[in-house]
């Protein structure tokens, strides 16, 4: 039987090699693994080094000297719990836990964990799915393997919602954009419903409150304030009132053609025609004006509020100051020169079917179901060319600009017709405004050192020739100023956050076919398309205007 060189200590936490001169064998490594087995410590730590020199001194049978002390002792092996190691991100959005298995110790508990997180401040987010999982796949681990695992999360905050207005009636424009649907389940392209008008006491929008928002935590439990929304009350237009019994419900005083506004909608009262021709001669009415047939060439149609004609518009010049909804096209024809021979203009949206040879301005979205061929296109808002199912909708030739974004289901032509296309004209506008603010705290800063010179030539005085006065005066103004440049900060930190965060978003999407001969412009950026390409958007990417496929 081999000679046993181990022993367990007394406290059962080392194991220790013992080798006298009475022993008659040399130990070998391989002789000690087995007989860490035979003790029961073979998931202890193992001293590599101390292993080592064990064998040295053995093989060495001079050192062990007739009459010595008897027995050289070294510790080899020990017993190790469970260890843990928690590290937070440095935003203390998230916190994970190292755990390193036992070298024949203690395992880690869930007790363990808690109290290394309490130790380490990690008090809020905790998740016990995590901390289940982590102790079930530790307990998996061999001696001395680690795992890592999120176990505590922060939350950031949910800013509020802004008060928003939802429309409780459909306007023309959504006759157009949403043909009716059979019994039979189909849909009818030529069936656009009834003409939209209200009755008095009829509900037309209601007010959703903003809200307050939830606040966030960090896994140290700092609470993340949450931004509340801004509350916005009805700007009720003419023919309108807030019902008396629901402050977040606005009903129609009168009958007539409802108009949408932002916060809110007016009644006009609605001039009916058959249609506009030289039987009619030109109109030019204060309300909204309602066509049942066409506007025939040469004639001009002028509304302070909405007008919407059931039939064609040819050769024509409609002006509104709402929305125009055109429902089944608009039609032109380019004359000497560059000038085409019908012009739309609204302050609000402008909706058709098609529109081919025309110029059109609005103030807010041109929204066209089928195509747009050959036209000069200028929105504030958005150009959208496509049905609501994007099966169909062409945007070839002309000039289109839209202040945001432009989404067609084809640009171009396979022709390749020159196609021109500029998004974000706005971006003019709102960098304006972006420098304006920034203007607006130089100078503000160019104050606060004036106050600080005076405050410096003040303090040079002897105290007792310092005016109380004017010392409050100017203690007063610095202290004014000093929030006014921190308010005028955190207003252009938020402007330009919100610029780059628009222009993350603004693009022009195609979301069938892109064809050549497209000459497009987003911002500052140009690219011309010389080839066909699929379903696609045209975005900035790295300051420069690429084509992604969507």
């Amino acid at each position: 039987m081999a000679e046993l060189f181990l022993r367990i200590s007394e406290d059962g936490q080392s194991v220790l090699f013992a080798a006298s001169h009475a022993q008659e064998s040399v130990p070998t490594r391989e002789l000690l693994l087995e007989q860490l087995h035979s003790v029961g410590a073979e998931r202890f730590y193992l001293f590599e080094k101390a292993i080592d020199s064990a064998l040295a001194i053995t093989s060495q049978a001079a050192e062990l000297q007739p009459g010595g002390s008897g027995a050289e002792t070294i510790v080899i092996a020990e017993r190790r719990n469970a260890s843990l190691v928690v590290k937070a991100e440095p935003d203390f959005m998230r916190a994970s836990i190292t755990v390193t298995a036992p070298y024949g110790g203690k395992p880690a508990t869930g007790a363990d964990i808690l109290e290394a997180l309490k130790q380490n401040r990690i008090v809020k987010g905790i998740r016990k799915s995590q901390l289940h999982q982590l102790l079930e796949q530790a307990n998996r681990l061999c001696p001395g393997e680690k795992l890592t695992l999120p176990i505590a999360f922060g939350r950031l905050p949910e800013h509020g919602i802004d008060s928003r207005f939802e429309p409780l009636v459909d306007d023309a424009s959504h006759r157009i954009l949403k043909p009716q649907v059979t019994d039979d389940g189909k849909v009818d392209m030529l069936d656009l419903g009834e003409l939209i008008t209200v009755k008095a006491g009829q509900p037309l929008m209601k007010r959703i409150p903003a809200t307050d928002g939830v606040a966030g935590f960090t896994v140290q439990g700092k609470a993340l304030p949450a931004k509340p929304g801004k509350e916005s009350e009805f700007q009720p237009g003419d023919g309108t009132m807030v019902s008396e019994y629901d402050p977040n419900l606005l009903l129609a005083e009168k009958s007539g053609i409802p108009v949408r506004k932002p916060r809110g909608m007016q009644v006009d009262e609605a001039l009916t025609l058959k249609g506009v021709n030289v039987a009619t001669g030109h109109i030019d009415f204060d309300g909204s004006i309602l066509i049942t047939g066409d506007v025939t060439p040469g004639m001009r149609v002028s509304a302070s509020g909405n007008i919407t004609v059931s039939g064609f518009v040819e050769l024509a010049e409609l002006k509104a100051g709402g929305d125009i909804s055109i429902i089944k096209g608009i039609i032109g024809r380019k004359h000497d020169g560059s000038k085409l021979g019908c012009s739309i203009e609204a302050k609000g949206n402008v909706t058709s079917k098609f529109a081919q040879f025309a110029e059109i301005t609005c103030g807010q979205n041109a929204q066209f179901t089928l195509h747009v061929l050959h036209s000069v296109i200028r929105a504030e808002g958005e150009v959208i060319v496509m049905d609501q199912f994007k099966r169909q909708g062409t945007l070839s030739g002309g000039i289109t600009e839209a202040g945001y974004s432009i989404r067609v289901v084809n640009l171009g032509a396979l022709a390749g017709i020159p196609t021109v296309v500029n998004a974000f004209t706005k971006h003019e506008y709102l960098q304006h405004q972006l420098q304006a603010k920034h203007r607006e705290y130089q100078l503000e800063a160019q104050n606060v050192e004036k106050i600080r010179e005076a405050q410096l030539k003040l303090l040079k005085l002897p105290e007792h020739k310092r005016p109380a006065e004017l010392a409050e005066r100017i203690q007063h103004a610095a202290e004014q100023h000093k929030s006014q440049i921190s308010t005028l900060q955190t207003d252009y930190k938020q402007l330009r956050a919100e610029y780059e965060e628009l222009r993350s978003r603004v693009m022009i999407t195609a979301y069938n076919r892109i064809y050549s001969g497209v000459q497009s412009r987003l911002e500052k950026e140009n690219l011309l398309i010389t080839q066909e390409h699929g379903p696609s958007k045209l975005h900035i990417f790295e300051q420069a205007l690429q084509c992604t496929p969507l």
